[in-house]
């Protein structure tokens, strides 16, 4: 991984962040964030210091409000027939939901409807008109959808029923010959253009019935929050004034059962990672209007079992969503796909509901843009979605010649293409990508927003929480400090969680066991981490809570003794399968792990490629050096050992040891000496009841005077052999029993190697 921090203020920079601090009674790293968040006056400073509905603006600025309260008006003097018609996702529920509430509180009693997903998205002309002929339809108002549906539009019209858009997605060239609601056409007057499906539908609500729209800013929060929209500007403030609704006792009633643990602070990432899956599982699931029933319900037996219903959903989807993971990345893997700058993949038999949750994981995993198809009878559906630096939106339009049709953000869309014209989008979506000069995957970057060197205060940590709600375009801050060995301890005996202390703050990591071996190793290394402020029982406190942990690798060479410690712990024991080569050419590309055993070997390696220790840090398959490796991603199809190892990794993959004749091996400096043990020994007697972690680190704390090699060595034989033992970290005489040093597999295996 690779770490970025915010720039270097320059003087007149650091002038600017000083007037922000000192005009908003804030610290200056407070400030300084902020600035680096792009809030680099005191006026913008203090708006974000202090959201809420003082801020929200006249819907009457959105181009079509005025005209659409007219008609809605006119229905309800006439008393004419109206359809609130939604999308099947969280954004769209919500909407639908509170459109038709505020609809009611006006005097009009709508009807209210979305489709299933695989009905498709957008306004749904048969099923409409099939509710026309029902129970009669004069006015159709559409809410998170309808921005790209001319010629739907133009159907209903011919059919006698008016219709109002209400949308946020990208508009086309042409619209709708209707009244049309979205901040992102061109001249629509509205100051903010990145509202939400229900943000714009509350933007009408709000017209229509004031402040009593406010009700419903629960809900407004929720799909700003599960639509990833951008949390700065008025959406900061709906998000933060539908958390006061989240946080209150008259907490909605569908949303009881839908929180894990409703005692607790709900904030955006309680919307994010709890709320949204659960409401956006109904239409994944083909039962979207399980949502939409449990946002209108009006008993509580009625909510729970809607409410259960969604939590079966989503456990439902998860394992759904994990098969077809697995089957797209074999898919990426077979085809060779991952070399491609945007990743594109489909098969007819998944289902259009999870593509989109399938392709942000293998964003991650990737490090690029990937869109997911599904579908059947040669017609795709695909959710796309994006990583820094490019616009999908853009790229898909670029193709829009192959395409069915398309809609969507900066960083997610949707796209329908015809199967006989897949491989046609895959080449001209990279071709945009190539136009534009972008190039993907590698490490991904961490962006840090401040290198901490002196110790956190309770004020700074009591600020940073002050910038809640988190989210897209406000994240949570991360810092990071610069750290050497860390001794990493349960927080108590037998659990997950560690923790560890430095002089800026005090750690937690939880389910930190992967990392202690990575935070004692005697080289620097990044501790990436959150602050988390709480008070208990009137008392502040602060901790770093570990995100990730990312060693300087270029100081890689003082793990060596570690290395050694961690081979002969794992050597191998049995005969392993694997083939020897001479002088086989290290090349870039993709599918290749290769493996050093003696970081001494690195010395000797002039090559480009990405150096590790234990586990790849680029993921996406593409050819790098691993030191040690103890876990391969499925990616890599082949591993290749650049020195003769003691001990091989697990794997079912083909492993080739590349001998080389320049290489270094541990095993040329281990002596089998039995005087050399003896003087081992005879010292470690005298060692009992001292502090003990492992060999290595025993012998750079104690510094006895033996070869480091050959004093690991011996040590891990005479535990092995039951010479010495170790009780709560304490070096122990163990039983001894008159046995000779080839009875330890260690040792035995090591003369076996030597010849």
């Amino acid at each position: 991984m690779i770490i970025e921090h915010g720039n270097i203020l320059n003087d007149e920079q650091t002038k600017i962040v000083n007037n922000i601090a000192n005009d908003c009674n804030i610290l200056f790293d407070t400030a300084r964030l902020l600035f680096y968040r792009g809030i680099d006056t005191t006026e913008k400073a203090r708006r974000f210091l202090n959201p809420g509905k003082k801020h929200f603006y006249n819907p009457y600025l959105m181009c079509g409000v005025k005209e659409a309260v007219d008609r809605i008006s006119l229905a309800k003097q006439l008393n004419q027939k109206v359809l609130v018609f939604g999308d099947y996702d969280a954004d769209g529920v919500s909407a639908t939901t509170v459109l038709s509430s505020c609809l009611k509180e006006y005097g009009i009693t709508a009807q209210i409807t979305v489709p299933e997903r695989e009905d498709g998205y957008g306004l749904n002309v048969e099923k409409i008109l099939q509710i026309k002929d029902s129970n009669g339809l004069n006015l159709i108002i559409t809410v998170d959808c309808g921005i790209s549906d001319n010629n739907a539009v133009k159907i209903l019209q011919e059919n006698g029923i008016d219709v109002i858009v209400t949308d946020h997605h990208e508009p086309p060239e042409i619209l709708p010959n209707c009244i049309c609601i979205n901040p992102k056409i061109n001249g629509s007057g509205y100051p903010f253009d990145g509202l939400c499906g229900t943000g714009v539908a509350y933007k009408l609500g709000y017209a229509l019935i004031e402040d009593k729209a406010n009700e419903y800013l629960d809900l407004v929060a929720l799909a700003t929050v599960a639509d990833s929209m951008e949390l700065v500007d008025e959406n900061r403030d709906l998000v933060y004034e539908g958390l006061k609704l989240f946080n209150s006792k008259n907490l909605r009633p569908a949303f009881k059962y839908l929180i894990t643990d409703t005692s607790k602070i709900i904030t955006s990432q309680t919307l994010a990672y709890q709320v949204a899956p659960r409401v956006n599982a109904g239409g994944r699931m083909g039962d979207a209007n399980c949502a939409l029933n449990l946002f209108n319900a009006q008993t509580e037996n009625e909510i729970y079992d809607y409410a259960v219903k969604l939590n079966e959903y989503n456990i439902a989807r998860q394992t759904e969503c994990d098969v077809i993971y697995r089957q797209a990345k074999n898919k990426i893997i077979s085809q060779g796909l991952e070399k491609d700058n945007i990743i594109i993949c489909y098969d007819e038999n998944w289902k259009t509901g999870f593509v989109g949750i399938v392709a942000a994981r293998l964003v991650e995993e990737y490090n690029r843009p990937v869109i997911v198809f599904a579908g059947a009878d040669g017609y795709l559906k695909g959710s796309a979605r994006s990583v820094q630096g490019l616009n999908i939106f853009n790229a898909i339009s670029y193709s829009e010649e192959y395409l069915i049709g398309f809609g969507g953000h900066a960083q997610a869309a949707g796209v329908s293409v015809d199967k006989s014209n897949f491989e046609n989008l895959r080449k001209k979506l990279n071709e945009y990508v190539e136009n534009i000069g972008c190039k993907f995957g590698g490490e991904k970057t961490i962006y840090v927003d401040m290198q901490i060197d002196s110790p956190i205060s309770i004020k700074f940590a009591r600020e940073i929480q002050e910038l809640e709600p988190f989210g897209v375009g406000n994240k949570k801050p991360l810092f990071s400090v610069m750290k050497n060995a860390v001794n990493s301890l349960p927080i108590r005996k037998d659990s997950p969680h560690f923790s560890f202390s430095t002089p800026e703050i005090d750690m937690l990591d939880f389910n930190g066991e992967k990392n202690v071996a990575l935070l004692s190793l005697p080289i620097k290394k990044q501790l990436v981490f959150e602050l988390n402020y709480s008070v208990f029982r009137n008392t502040q406190s602060v901790k770093g809570i570990i995100k990730n942990v990312v060693l300087d690798c270029s100081d890689i060479q003082k793990t060596d003794l570690f290395v050694l410690d961690n081979q002969l712990k794992n050597i191998l024991t049995e005969e392993t399968d694997f083939e020897v080569e001479k002088n086989k050419t290290i090349k870039d590309g993709y599918g290749i792990l290769y493996a050093v055993s003696d970081v001494r070997t690195l010395n000797l390696i002039d090559d480009k490629l990405n150096i590790s220790l234990f586990t790849p840090s680029v993921k996406s398959g593409e050819n790098c050096i691993v030191v040690c490796p103890t876990e391969i991603p499925e990616n890599y199809q082949n591993v290749v050992y650049l020195d003769y190892p003691l001990s091989i990794i697990n794997t079912s993959l083909p492993v080739t040891v590349n001998a080389l004749d320049v290489g270094c091996r541990y095993l040329d400096d281990l002596s089998v000496d039995r005087n050399v043990f003896a003087e081992i020994y005879s010292y470690l007697i005298n060692c009992k009841g001292k502090k003990f972690t492992s060999s290595w680190e025993f012998y750079l704390h104690n510094k006895p005077n033996f070869d480091a090699y050959n004093f690991i060595f011996a040590v891990n034989v005479f535990l092995d052999l039951n010479f010495f033992s170790v009780t709560d970290g304490v070096l122990k005489i163990g039983k001894f029993h008159k046995q000779p040093l080839i009875n330890s597999v260690i040792y035995s295996k090591i003369v076996s190697l030597k010849g």
